[in-house]
């Protein structure tokens, strides 16, 4: 089911005395933090608009301000909570691309059999795991290759895989 918020980043800690935070990117495109202005900060499941000022940007974190955070106290109180954006202001994805949070909890099918539910997406730099937890039982991992993904159809919340593509590749934890 497409949410209407999207997380672009976690809060890891406050950096400094005057409220810098420490974000861990959640997007393919950390540059988007310089570009996003107004944000969605995520609290136990509530949402508050803030203004949001790009510090810097590093090779694994952002750095950035938010409006009425001004000291370390008031910043510390942030840490673990994710900044969002409305899906409208979402960076377009290319053609065969999926927001994880759309994927999650798709039914993942072979042409042949229901093997479960899509719970998480493992991403290791080369090339994301799909995590499924089985109907029978257990675990399944597998690469996200276009060989083995035949088709993902979100409004439908099924993903159809190739079963001999899948056999070579699969990872059963039981």
């Amino acid at each position: 089911m497409k949410q209407n918020v999207l997380r672009i980043g976690f809060v890891l800690r406050p950096q400094g005395i005057r409220g810098e935070l420490k974000v861990e990117p959640l997007t393919d495109h950390p540059q988007r933090f310089s570009d996003a202005k107004e944000v969605l900060l995520e609290q136990e499941g509530q949402y508050t608009p803030v203004r949001m000022t790009t510090n810097r940007i590093t090779g694994d974190a952002v750095y950035v301000y938010l409006e009425g955070y001004y000291t370390r106290d008031a910043a510390e109180k942030l840490r673990g909570a994710y900044i969002c954006v409305p899906r409208e202001q979402a960076v377009p994805l290319p053609e065969g691309s999926w927001f994880v949070c759309d994927l999650l909890g798709l039914s993942v099918r072979t042409q042949s059999q229901t093997i479960g539910t899509l719970c998480d997406v493992i991403r290791t730099g080369a090339v994301d795991v799909y995590e499924v937890k089985k109907e029978a039982g257990g675990t399944l991992r597998f690469p996200a290759l276009k060989r083995v993904i035949v088709q993902v159809d979100i409004e439908q919340g099924i993903m159809l895989l190739d079963e001999q593509a899948l056999s070579e590749v699969r990872i059963d934890a039981d």
